[in-house]
């Protein structure tokens, strides 16, 4: 069973469907239906995490607030309370609108960075782990050079929209990472050139993917090895958000477990494109019996090839 410690935000969550993008000004709307929730980076893939039968430990800030008070609850009932969460001034909040298709559009608010936490609280957490996952944003970025201090420790970092490698704010977590996984939405090159560059500008990364949305996600190598899967929806679409959290993770403990890329790939795929039949951004996991027998009855079209 693989340990790891992760570092991120963890939120309160009002998910709304809307009609569609962009929205247009109503000063009263019925919806069909709502969910709050709790979700935030650490809290996604830690909950992705556990259904995969995995230990997740989390270090994340949590206010004194009747916001902070939900979140302490529901991490407590899911097993990711501990020692790693801190309590800080004021939660962190988000809303969520959805689509039809599932698309979704996000207003999240922060108190402040991660200059309360801590630091010996993620050192104790990392105790033992195997792996440190921490999310790019102004909390994580402390980590990085905190996780550097433990002989052994590798770091995978998912940078989400964050992932131009000409930005020198974001050459820490390039620098950073055994395990790099972004999103296209903002790349200003293709899948595939942004793994080769990464992978020849970085040698200390062993990973390099890029989640693709809807046309499922490539993911390479250093010896030159190019994997790409197309998505997979074996069920309708409620919503995306978190998709890209439970690709990263899935691929995490398949990769950890097994060491084989295509086939923690794959199974990260078609985990990630279950969970989008669910509305929230921590639900909707499978385990991994759930999972084996999904992957024995639904195909998927893998590639094999070479980016160098």
């Amino acid at each position: 069973m693989p340990r790891f410690v992760i570092v991120g935000t963890s939120r309160l969550a009002m998910t709304v469907p809307v009609e569609s993008f962009p929205l247009p000004y109503d000063a009263l709307r019925t919806a069909s239906w709502m969910r709050c929730a709790v979700v935030g980076g650490a809290c996604n893939v830690g909950s992705a995490l556990l259904a995969l039968g995995d230990e997740a430990r989390l270090c994340t800030l949590i206010g004194e607030d009747i916001a902070g008070d939900t979140i302490r609850n529901s991490l407590r009932q899911h097993g990711l309370d501990g020692r790693g969460v801190v309590t800080s001034r004021e939660s962190a909040m988000t809303v969520v609108l959805v689509e039809p298709e599932g698309r979704v559009a996000r207003n999240a608010w922060s108190a402040g960075g991660s200059t309360a936490y801590p630091m010996e609280r993620f050192f104790e957490a990392a105790v033992d782990a195997d792996l440190a996952i921490i999310t790019s944003s102004p909390f994580g970025k402390p980590f990085l050079s905190a996780a550097r201090e433990i002989p052994g420790l590798p770091v995978a970092i998912d940078l989400h929209l964050a992932a131009n490698l000409d930005d020198e704010r974001n050459r820490p977590w390039f620098e950073s990472a055994d395990v790099l996984f972004c999103s296209h939405e903002r790349l200003t090159c293709t899948p595939t050139e942004w793994i080769s560059r990464v992978l020849r500008t970085y040698p200390g990364c062993r990973v390099a993917a890029v989640g693709r949305g809807d046309q499922g996600c490539a993911l390479g190598l250093p010896e030159g090895t190019l994997i790409e899967i197309e998505a997979v929806t074996p069920r309708p679409i409620r919503s995306t958000d978190g998709a890209g959290d439970a690709l990263f993770a899935a691929f995490l403990h398949g990769w950890l477990t097994s060491g084989r890329a295509v086939e923690s790939l794959e199974s990260a795929v078609l985990f990630a494109g279950w969970k989008i039949g669910a509305e929230s951004a921590t639900a909707g996991f499978l385990t991994p019996s759930e999972l084996s027998a999904l992957q024995r009855v639904y195909p998927l079209r893998t590639r094999v090839g070479w980016w160098r």
